[in-house]
């Protein structure tokens, strides 16, 4: 037993070595595990729960702002369809690269914000820009993907990238927040040059990112490039992919799923951020573990568990089981917001990291379920853009659900839900998975249940 435990550490950090990926991955896999040790310190600079919590505390953001903040992320995805157009014809690891230099500039921005009006204006400004930066990142990366990692490999491989960058970001944000809570009123001594300290690492994982390579590029530019001029039947714009998703029903249904369910999710956001404060009046470092640090810690844990998973099953079975677990962090989350209990709270997310997980992996990889080779890309593009659409919608929802507010003078008002709110999201979430369900039974009596070999 206790040789079984001495060696359990040793197998953790043996399953990130480059050796366990197919010899023709092995370089761009070290590449980029390099890069998830580094470039995640700017990164976690503009997470909503990360910069939520310090615009609400040390800048006196109002709910608008806090919820602008927590729509940052989904919201900037509507510029995918940008994203797909620019991205048509050109080396992937080249803009990439340029935009995670964007990111970094983003984040010494938010580090000069004055702590005035104007600041929280410049903070939501530099947020949403890096976001949508980070979508063209999230959208070229798409193609690296399948290009550099075989599919019976692909989940386990962005599998280890995204538990280093949940550690890494999990780290960053709490050594803000206690270094900010430590400073007590000086705590924007400490907050300014942390975050340019976390720029300059960035740039040092830009520099290594440089390095990647893009498996037949040649090939898949030179397939690109046959594709009509941009126009209403290029696949690439907004109307191409409307055709897209007319064209084929399983992917249509699959992203009616999808938003339902991220609707839900995304709503519950920017209300778990003002509760925080409205509700429990919470310091620094338990605002950032509650509202970044615990959800961002069991991905570490889970990932490889669902990774295995999803290397063996269709996405939408994947989808329809991994569903629910939003639904108990939701209903959790309500009952820690009654009971003004931060115990429950916690395990709320926890619960919600766990889901994750499994949506790290099933976000970034779902598609390809459904693509063609060639037009994995705009698959990736469609799916982006509409977690755009609801992320302009869904955390202002939640927000106006969970707030009092009052429009023309107070003839229009409305009394905030408060915590009971959560339990709205939960029945949202609920529905999601039901919904992947049902198509889950729809394509397996098509025959077409089964994950693509490539």
């Amino acid at each position: 037993m206790l040789q079984a435990l001495s060696r359990f550490p040793r197998s953790i950090f043996a399953s990130f070595s480059p050796s366990t990926m197919p010899l023709m991955s092995r370089r761009n896999f070290r590449i980029e595990l390099s890069t998830a040790c580094l470039f995640p310190f700017a990164l976690a600079c503009v997470e909503k729960g990360v910069i939520g919590p310090i615009a609400q505390k040390s800048f006196a953001a109002g709910g608008l702002a806090i919820a602008t903040i927590a729509a940052a992320p989904a919201m900037a995805n509507i510029t995918s369809f940008f994203w797909t157009r620019l991205l048509r014809g050109r080396e992937r690891v080249r803009v990439a690269n340029i935009l995670q230099l964007c990111v970094i500039a983003c984040v010494a921005g938010i580090a000069l914000a004055p702590v005035n009006a104007l600041g929280v204006a410049w903070i939501v400004v530099c947020v949403l820009a890096a976001r949508s930066f980070m979508a063209g990142i999230i959208t070229a990366r798409s193609d690296l993907w399948r290009a550099n990692y075989p599919r019976n490999a692909r989940a386990r491989a962005t599998g280890k990238f995204t538990i280093l960058t949940a550690l890494i970001i999990v780290g960053a944000a709490m050594l803000i927040g206690t270094a900010m809570e430590l400073a007590g009123d000086r705590a924007m001594w400490v907050f300014r040059p942390m975050y340019l300290a976390a720029a300059v690492i960035g740039i040092a994982g830009a520099v290594v990112f440089s390095r990647l390579r893009w498996r037949g590029r040649a090939a898949v530019m030179a397939e690109e490039r046959r594709l009509p001029d941009p126009g209403d039947t290029d696949p690439s714009t907004p109307r191409g992919m409307l055709k897209v998703l007319r064209q084929d029903v399983f992917y249509r249904r699959f992203m009616f799923a999808q938003f339902v369910l991220g609707m839900a999710n995304l709503a519950s956001e920017a209300p778990f951020i003002m509760a925080l404060q409205r509700e429990m009046e919470l310091g620094y470092v338990n605002s950032i573990a509650l509202a970044q640090a615990a959800p961002f810690v069991m991905p570490v844990l889970t990932i490889p568990l669902w990774a295995r998973l999803l290397d063996r099953v269709h996405i939408v079975r994947f989808r329809a089981w991994h569903s629910w677990f939003f639904v108990g962090a939701n209903l959790l989350t309500a009952i820690g917001f009654l009971m003004e209990n931060l115990a429950v709270l916690y395990a709320a997310r926890i619960l919600l990291g766990v889901a994750y997980g499994g949506g790290a992996l099933a976000w970034n990889l779902g598609h390809h379920d459904f693509a063609p080779k060639h037009l994995a890309s705009i698959y990736m593009g469609i799916h982006v853009t509409l977690t755009g659409v609801r992320g302009a919608i869904a955390p202002f929802l939640g927000a106006a659900i969970y707030a009092d507010w009052s429009l023309f003078g107070g003839r229009i008002a409305w009394k905030g839900l408060g915590p009971w709110a959560f339990l709205i999201f939960a029945a949202g979430s609920a529905i999601g998975a039901l919904l992947f369900l049902r198509l889950q039974k729809s394509i397996e009596a098509s025959g077409k249940g089964s994950p693509p070999k490539d």
